[in-house]
């Protein structure tokens, strides 16, 4: 089929929805399709077989787009649906798969040349409005959850990538234009030859036998940096020894952090590693005793859940329904998002080698029976003979 790939964001990139686009796209390469991508003028080459990227014109040279709404996304999504258009008269797609609030556009265009399409749901837009710093007036996000509404109501097919996004869909159209395709551990490139567990314990100054608590992603609110930086001192004092490994990041952001661990004189306990290449997160990971996700918002589960969860690595995480869909008690430490309970849980594991493994060997099963790209690609497969069979 020819399809016609909408996705709001900079591609590649590496974070959470360009990296599932990413597969996305590997897997329509692989049962031979041939795709159209528009994203944002902002991101790394990529070379996907039978898929050919196009970038939205950046007239005045606004730079990247940042995670989240912004005002910069929506000066990007205006030039993106004009460009969409001029692709569909031009490319003549049987199907428009829109990615987010490319949803919307897929909603319009859909109706103007009479094809079916693909609201890819990877987060609840209404409720980031709502939780942005966007100045939007309460009506502002009513009319846009209405939109999203009528929007779901009409696809073809709603693609989400967990529980909550379906349950949300739910209430908009019927169970069997919902199709669940949860995220996949990410793959990554070979290591830089000399890069070792050892080699970064250097470079960090961590000591060969210090146990330690890695998390790795951005240094957004809602990724809980702060609910990690209230605990560091109570993890110190219950276990002197360890450190706490923040990988990723960047700016003020990183900058701010840095100060605050400074001014707690925590600076030999809580290390910034800073923005890593993919390369190197096999190798962190192998370092690593404890893997931390302190989200505090949202409902999507993380894409790195999927990562953690292969290395065979325990895993201590906020027990907020963006993590128990994925993620029991049987594959994680859960624990409220509050200092001390958060504390108590990484303390445990830090301490008790044998639930840590435990944890770790059961969570790579679950992955491993459930979370793999052959699993991920057949999905994908059935979603478009589905949309397939709609045309004929």
């Amino acid at each position: 089929m020819k399809i016609l790939f909408l996705a709001p964001q900079p591609f590649f990139e590496t974070r959470g929805t360009p990296i599932n686009v990413r597969l996305i796209l590997q897997s329509l390469s692989a049962l031979g399709h041939r795709v159209d991508l528009l994203c944002y003028p902002h991101g790394d080459d990529e070379t996907i077989p039978g898929v050919t990227i196009h970038r939205v014109v950046n007239p005045l040279g606004v730079g990247p787009a940042p995670i989240g709404p912004s005002g910069k996304k929506i000066w990007f999504d205006l030039f993106m649906f004009p460009h969409a258009f001029w692709l569909m008269l031009t490319r003549r797609p049987q199907v428009i798969h829109g990615v987010e609030e490319a949803g919307f556009m897929a909603w319009l265009l859909a109706k103007l040349f009479r094809v079916p399409y693909v609201f890819d749901m990877d987060s609840h837009i209404a409720d980031q409005l709502a939780t942005s710093k966007l100045p939007i007036p309460h009506w502002g996000i009513r009319l846009v959850e209405k939109m999203e509404g009528a929007a779901l109501a009409s696809a073809t097919r709603v693609l989400t990538v967990c529980q909550a996004l379906s349950d949300v869909a739910a209430r908009y159209t019927t169970p069997d234009r919902i199709v669940q395709i949860e995220d996949i551990p990410q793959e990554y490139p070979p290591a830089p030859e000399g890069l070792t567990p050892a080699s970064i314990r250097a470079e960090l100054g961590i000591p060969a036998d210090a146990p330690v608590a890695l998390y790795t992603g951005n240094l957004e609110t809602y990724q809980g940096i702060d609910l990690v930086m209230e605990a560091a001192p109570l993890v110190v004092a219950g276990a002197p020894d360890a450190r706490i490994v923040i990988v990723g990041g960047g700016g003020e952001g990183l900058a701010r952090y840095r100060q605050q661990v400074e001014q707690a004189g925590l600076s030999s306990s809580v290390l910034f590693a800073g923005a890593r290449p993919l390369s190197h997160m096999p190798v962190l990971y192998v370092m690593a005793d404890v893997l931390l996700s302190p989200r505090l918002t949202g409902t999507n589960t993380p894409l790195k859940i999927y990562s953690y969860l292969a290395t065979g690595k325990a895993i201590v995480a906020t027990d907020l329904a963006t993590h128990t869909q994925a993620l029991t008690p049987t594959v994680a430490k859960l624990a409220p998002p509050e200092k001390v309970a958060f504390t108590d849980a990484l303390l445990l594991l830090l301490k008790d080698r044998e639930l840590r493994d435990s944890l770790g060997a059961a969570g790579r099963r679950l992955v491993e029976e459930r979370y793999n790209r052959p699993i991920f690609t057949e999905k994908i497969d059935r979603l478009y003979r589905a949309i397939a069979d709609s045309i004929h």
